[in-house]
C-alpha cells in the first residue's frame, strides 16, 4: 500500500466487504488477509486523509494473490469527521446535536512528548485548559470551575477516568501515551441525558483503536527541558488468521516540575515564586509546614533546601480483541500506572503523594449497533498523601465496578434511529479515617441509570429527544431530558436548537468530610478574657468557670465537616448552534448558550454566617453555656459574635455547637446559589493550500448571580474573553505548527485560594519530520518565549519546556 509518491502507507484499513474480516497495513505498507472465502470479493481500502478505494478480486481456493493499491491524498473535510460520543452511535460531526469537536491523532502526536494530554485540547473553542503543575490540569467548559470538583466527565472507551472522592481527572496516570489514544471527542454543554451524573459541562470521550488497526512495533524516545526523559514501547499484531488481535505497551517518563516549596516563615518564597508572573504581590495563605519530597527545611528561616524529587511515571497496558465472523468484536484489556511525587492543588491547600497507583480492566463486546461492557477502575495511595500545610497524611483506597449495555436500531428504513441503554455501578472508598468521618468511611455506594434517545428525520429537519433516569444512595432520583431540532438547509450546513439539562452529584468529601481546618484548633482565651472584662456582659459569666466559655477556650476545634443534606446541582441550558463546510477549504462552528444553574454547590465556607442563612442546617449559631442566666443569654451571644468578628470573621461565622454540645468552629458545604450563564463559542478552520491550514477560536463568557450566600465569593474562575490562533503545515513528510493562546485576566476564588490571574498570551510550536516509513522525529515547545504565567491562583508558575524525540516503527 503506497501513496502517489511511492511512499508506503501505514494504518490503512483493508476490509473484505460483507465478511467482517479486516486488517491494517504495517509501517512498510504491507498487509496479509488469510482465510478469505474463495470467489468474487470486494476489497475496501480506507485511511483518513486519502480517497477510499474499492477493488473486486476473484480468489481461487488455495491460491494466494497480491493486491497493491495506490491511495490518492484527499484533504479531509471536518464535516465528514465521524463522532460517536454525542448520540452513543455514529454521527457526522456536523450533524451531531451538540457543540462537539474532535482532536485528531495528528494534533496529539508531537504533544505526546510532554506527557500532558490536556495540551492537545487547547484549541477546542470554549474549553478551559488550566495548568497548575506538569501533570495537574483543570479541564472544563463554561465556567465555575474549582480546584477540586471538575465538571467534565472524562471517558476512555466508556471507562470513567475520574477519581471517586473529589471527581477530578488525574492526567498523569493514564496507562497509554497520547499518540495511542486515537480519537478524542469533546462535547461542550450539559449532557447528562445520555451520560448521567457529572456530565455537567460536557464530556471528553476518548476512543482507542482496535489492536488490528495498529499492527507492528513502535518505539518512542524523547527528552528535554525540566530534566524530561520518556520511553514508550508498543507491540501489536494478529493471530489465528486475523481473528485475534493483540496490543501491549510499556512506558516510562521522568520530569522535574515547576512546583516550588512554600515553607519560608515570612512567606518570601511564595512572593518570590509569583513575582515574575504578577505585579501585584500575592496574599499568602501562610507558610506550609512540609517541603516537597527530596528537600529539607532550614530550622531558622523555614526555607526549603535542596532539589525536589522528580515526577516519575511507569505505565503499561495490554489488549486482546477477538473479531467474529459476524462483524462483532470481543475485547479484554487492562493496565496500570504508577506516578511518584505528584503535587495537587486542592481547595484547602496543596498535597503531595509519594506514590499513586491506578489499575484498571475492561471487558467489552460490540457489534451491529449493540454493545455490552464491564470495567473496573481503582486508585490507591499506599504511602498516603501529605497535606503540605500541616504535614498530616491522607489515605485513599478506591475502586469502581461498572456494567453497561446499549443497543441502537434504525426506524422506518433510514428515517429514524433509536438507542436505549442501562448501567449499574458500585463504588468503594476507604480513607482509613483520614478524610471521611469514621461512621461513613470504608463505604460502598451504588448508582443506577437508564437512558433512551429517539430521532426522526422530517424533510430538511431532524428531531431528537433523549431522557435519562439516574438514582443512587447518595442522591435522590434525577431525570435529565434533552431535546434538539436540527435544520439542514443545504448539504454540509446545519442549524441546531437544543434544550438540555444535567446534574452534578455531591462528592464524597462534600457529604462526609471530617478534617482539621487551618491550625486544627483556635485559642479563644483572649476573647473570653475580653468579654469577662466587659461591664455589659461580664457579670453574666460569673457562673461560667474560667476557660470554659467555649467549652475549652484554649483549644476550640476547627474542622471542615460534610453536609449530608446536599442535593445535586442542576443546570438547564438553551443553545443555538451552526456548523458549516464551505467547499473543501473552510469550516465554521458557532455556538451560543444561556444556562441557569440551580442549587449551586458551594466550596467549604463557615457553616453559620452571622445574620445569614445557615450553610448547613446541621450546625446552628453558637449558644451561651448553661451557666449564663436566661435573661442575659442573647446579650452574651451577640457580644461573642461581635468580638470574634472584629478579630476573624471566619471564626465568628463558623462558631457552633456539635451534636454533643461542645463548641467548635465549622466550615461546611451548601446548596445556596442560583447563577445565570451566557456564552458564545466560535471556531474556524481554513485550508489555505493543500498543505497549509489556519484555524482560530474565540470564546466569550458572562454571568449573573441571582442568589448566593452572604459573604460567599462566587466567581466563575474563567476569563470573559479567550481565543487561539494556529497555523499548521503538513506536506512531504514534514509537519510544522505554531499556535497562540490568548486569555483575558480573571478572578480566582476557590476556598483558600483567592486572587487575580493576569491576562496572558502563550505561544507554542511543534514540528515533525518523517525520514522514511520507519522513522519519525518530533520537536515540541510550550511557551516559546518563556513567559512566566500562572493559570490557577495557588498553582505553580509555568515556564518554557522544549522537548525532542523520535518514533521508530518496524
Amino acid at each position: 500500500m503506497t501513496r502517489a509518491d511511492g511512499q508506503p502507507l501505514a494504518a490503512v484499513i483493508v476490509a473484505v466487504q460483507g465478511t467482517g474480516r479486516s486488517v491494517a497495513t504495517r509501517a512498510n505498507g504491507r498487509y496479509s488477509l488469510a482465510h478469505v472465502p474463495p470467489g468474487e470479493q470486494v476489497l475496501q481500502f480506507h485511511l483518513i486523509g486519502f480517497a477510499p478505494q474499492m477493488m473486486t478480486v476473484n480468489l481461487a481456493a488455495g491460491s494466494p494473490i497480491t493486491v497493491d493499491v495506490v491511495l490518492e491524498a484527499l484533504p479531509i473535510t471536518l464535516a465528514d469527521v465521524v463522532v460517536e460520543g454525542v448520540s452513543r452511535m455514529p454521527d457526522r460531526m456536523i450533524d451531531a446535536p451538540a457543540a462537539v469537536d474532535v482532536v485528531r491523532t495528528a494534533t496529539g502526536e508531537p504533544v505526546s512528548l510532554t506527557g500532558q494530554v490536556p495540551l492537545a485540547l487547547g484549541r477546542v473553542p470554549g474549553l478551559d485548559v488550566m495548568q497548575s503543575a506538569v501533570t495537574d490540569f483543570n479541564v472544563t467548559a463554561r465556567g465555575f470551575n474549582t480546584t477540586q470538583h471538575r465538571k467534565m466527565l472524562v471517558l476512555q472507551d466508556g471507562r470513567d477516568l475520574g477519581t471517586l472522592n473529589l471527581g477530578f481527572q488525574e492526567w498523569g496516570t493514564l496507562s497509554e501515551p497520547l499518540e495511542d489514544l486515537g480519537r478524542i471527542e469533546v462535547i461542550r454543554g450539559p449532557w447528562s441525558a445520555l451520560y448521567g451524573a457529572n456530565a455537567f459541562n460536557g464530556v471528553i470521550n476518548i476512543t482507542t483503536p482496535a489492536a488490528r488497526d495498529v499492527v507492528g512495533s513502535k518505539l518512542t524516545l524523547g527528552g528535554g527541558e525540566l530534566g524530561t526523559a520518556r520511553a514508550d514501547l508498543r507491540q501489536a499484531g494478529v493471530w489465528l488468521d486475523g481473528r485475534l488481535g493483540y496490543r501491549a505497551n510499556l512506558g516510562y517518563s521522568r520530569s522535574d516540575d515547576w512546583t516550588r516549596s512554600r515553607t519560608a516563615k515570612d512567606s518570601s518564597d511564595w512572593k518570590r515564586e509569583y513575582a515574575p508572573a504578577t505585579s501585584t504581590p500575592p496574599t499568602s495563605p501562610g507558610p506550609e509546614a512540609i517541603p516537597l519530597r527530596g528537600q529539607a527545611k532550614d530550622s531558622v528561616t523555614g526555607q526549603a533546601l535542596g532539589r525536589p524529587d522528580p515526577l516519575v511515571t511507569v505505565y503499561g497496558s495490554a489488549r486482546v480483541d477477538y473479531y467474529a465472523t459476524n462483524g462483532s468484536t470481543l475485547t479484554l484489556e487492562g493496565g496500570a500506572a504508577r506516578e511518584e511525587n505528584r503535587v495537587l492543588v486542592t481547595g484547602v491547600g496543596r498535597a503531595q503523594a509519594p506514590q499513586v497507583l491506578r489499575p484498571w480492566a475492561r471487558l467489552a463486546w460490540g457489534g451491529k449497533g449493540s454493545a455490552v461492557s464491564a470495567w473496573y477502575s481503582g486508585q490507591s495511595l499506599p504511602q498516603g498523601q501529605v497535606r503540605l500545610s500541616k504535614g498530616d497524611l491522607v489515605y485513599d483506597y478506591e475502586s469502581a465496578f461498572h456494567l453497561e449495555g446499549r443497543t441502537s436500531r434504525m426506524i422506518h428504513g433510514e428515517a429514524g434511529r433509536a438507542v436505549v441503554g442501562a448501567s449499574v455501578q458500585d463504588n468503594r472508598f476507604n480513607s482509613k479515617g483520614t478524610t471521611l468521618e469514621p461512621a461513613n468511611d470504608d463505604r460502598s455506594d451504588q448508582y443506577y441509570g437508564a437512558f433512551a434517545q429517539l430521532e426522526y428525520r422530517v424533510g430538511l429537519a431532524r428531531v431528537i429527544g433523549a431522557m435519562r433516569w439516574d438514582d443512587g444512595n447518595l442522591f435522590t432520583s434525577q431525570l435529565s431530558p434533552m431535546g434538539a431540532l436540527l435544520f439542514i438547509p443545504a448539504k454540509n450546513h446545519v442549524l441546531r436548537l437544543t434544550v438540555n439539562s444535567a446534574f452534578l452529584a455531591p462528592s464524597l468529601s462534600s457529604l462526609f468530610i471530617a478534617a482539621p481546618l487551618g491550625r486544627g484548633v483556635a485559642n479563644l482565651t483572649a476573647t473570653e478574657a475580653k468579654l469577662r472584662a466587659d461591664s455589659s456582659v461580664g457579670h453574666a459569666l460569673a457562673a461560667v468557670p474560667v476557660g470554659t466559655l467555649f467549652t475549652n477556650s484554649a483549644a476550640v476545634p476547627e474542622s471542615t465537616l460534610g453536609n449530608r443534606r446536599l442535593i445535586p446541582q442542576t443546570v438547564i441550558s438553551y443553545e443555538v448552534g451552526y456548523k458549516g463546510q464551505f467547499g473543501r477549504r473552510v469550516f465554521i462552528t458557532l455556538d451560543a448558550y444561556n444556562a441557569r444553574v440551580h442549587d449551586f454547590l458551594t466550596v467549604a465556607l463557615p457553616a453559620v454566617p452571622v445574620g445569614g442563612i445557615p450553610l448547613n442546617p446541621t450546625y446552628q449559631p453558637w449558644t451561651a453555656p448553661s451557666g449564663v442566666p436566661q435573661a442575659s443569654r442573647a446579650a452574651v451571644e451577640s457580644a461573642v459574635l461581635s468580638a470574634l468578628t472584629a478579630v476573624d470573621p471566619n471564626v465568628a461565622n463558623g462558631l457552633t455547637r456539635l451534636a454533643d454540645g461542645t463548641t467548635a468552629i465549622v466550615n461546611s458545604y451548601g446548596n445556596l446559589g442560583t447563577v445565570d450563564e451566557w456564552g458564545i463559542e466560535l471556531g474556524s478552520s481554513v485550508r489555505l493550500t493543500r498543505a497549509l491550514t489556519f484555524s482560530a477560536t474565540y470564546t466569550w463568557f458572562d454571568f449573573a448571580i441571582r442568589k448566593s450566600l452572604a459573604g460567599d465569593v462566587l466567581v466563575p474562575n474563567t476569563p470573559q474573553h479567550k481565543g487561539t490562533l494556529s497555523l499548521e503545515y503538513a506536506g512531504q513528510g514534514v509537519t510544522l505548527g505554531v499556535d497562540a493562546r490568548i486569555v483575558d485576566g480573571y478572578l480566582w476564588a476557590s476556598n483558600l485560594w483567592r486572587g487575580y490571574v493576569p491576562a496572558n498570551q502563550i505561544v507554542n510550536a511543534k514540528a515533525s519530520v518523517r525520514f522514511n516509513a520507519h522513522l519519525r522525529a518530533y520537536a515540541n515547545v510550550t511557551n516559546i518565549f518563556n513567559q512566566q504565567r500562572f493559570q490557577i491562583y495557588g498553582g505553580s508558575v509555568i515556564g518554557r519546556r522544549v522537548l525532542v524525540g523520535m518514533t521508530s516503527t518496524f
